[in-house]
């Protein structure tokens, strides 16, 4: 088995679903740490962080906040993680375009 640690780091340039990460095949991945940063200094934003389960054919909010103006959120707290499978999708939708740089931090075995 080999492990090897991504970043991922993209900004949200759309109000739509957009896919963040995808789990290669035959890898399990565990998302260590989802960081999101409104990059706005004036306004308070909301984000919505979904999980598609390629194996189910099947997408669900893991978790959906308000991040205050120049404020960084972390959603993964307290040794929190987030094990995916093959094919799965960590997706983000903003509230507003423009506003969030994202930043993932994940170790796949494979």
């Amino acid at each position: 088995m080999a492990n090897s640690y991504i970043n991922t780091i993209t900004s949200l340039s759309a109000t739509s679903s957009t896919s963040i990460y995808t789990v290669p095949s035959a890898t399990t991945a565990i998302v260590k740490m989802i960081s999101a940063y409104n990059s706005n200094a004036d306004n308070a934003a909301a984000l919505t962080i979904q999980v598609t389960d390629a194996s189910a054919s099947s997408t669900k909010t893991f978790d959906k906040e308000s991040v205050a103006a120049a404020t960084k959120k972390a959603f993964l707290e307290n040794g929190e993680v987030l094990v995916l499978d093959e094919n799965d999708i960590l997706k983000m939708t903003a509230a507003t375009a423009n506003y969030f740089d994202i930043f993932v931090s994940t170790l796949e075995i494979s």
